[in-house]
């Protein structure tokens, strides 16, 4: 699906991150973010997503614009940030479940992904106790269970032991192959190179 961004500008307490700002990422494209702390690169990941709000110009989702009363397009993106996103009160396996649902994916397998990510073993835990790895890889599975088209990742490796590492370059090769969008933030920009089509380098 299709991203497209018209003269976007974004401020913090009168500090423009985004001025005028325009990019285009085609259906199945895969795009890398970088650049220094502080230059917008999550903010614009949140923009997409329909999760912040922002001052001037268009963000359209497969020709939907993106906007607070339009929830409907929100259900294109999935965001993987730096924060949970999760509930620390569910099990795995409950917030899998509930992501699923929020997203309508009947064809989500929960076991297929708890064993895929290496977590069917803490299933049925509370993820409150989890650590930062156990979390990140949760993170994926949950990017699984929402099946959306636009995939939106910010720094996914952070967390992520060598093995943990070797697993999220096979899910993410599996997002390649059923042609997912994918935007991705990471300060590597070597890694980034050999994993998008493109670098978007934002000063």
């Amino acid at each position: 699906m299709k991203i497209l961004i018209k003269n976007l500008s974004k401020s913090f307490n009168h500090y423009k991150v985004h001025d005028n700002f325009s990019l285009n990422i085609e259906k199945a494209e895969k795009v890398g973010l970088y650049g220094p702390n502080g230059s917008g690169k999550t903010t614009l990941l949140k923009i997409i997503s329909g999760i912040m709000s922002f001052e001037k110009g268009t963000v359209e989702i497969g020709g939907n614009l993106v906007k607070s009363e339009n929830h409907k397009v929100r259900k294109y993106t999935y965001y993987m940030g730096h924060s949970t996103g999760l509930y620390l009160h569910l099990t795995a396996k409950e917030n899998l479940l509930f992501i699923s649902n929020i997203y309508k994916n009947k064809e989500f397998d929960l076991d297929v992904s708890l064993e895929l990510v290496g977590l069917s073993n803490v299933a049925n835990r509370l993820i409150k106790d989890f650590s930062k790895g156990m979390f990140q890889r949760l993170k994926l599975a949950a990017c699984i269970a929402s099946n959306c088209d636009i995939i939106l990742l910010d720094e996914p490796l952070s967390g992520l032991d060598d093995e943990g590492q070797i697993l999220f370059s096979k899910i993410y090769e599996d997002w390649i192959k059923i042609k997912k969008t994918i935007l991705m933030v990471s300060h590597d920009r070597s890694w980034l190179e050999s994993k998008t089509d493109r670098i978007l380098e934002i000063c």
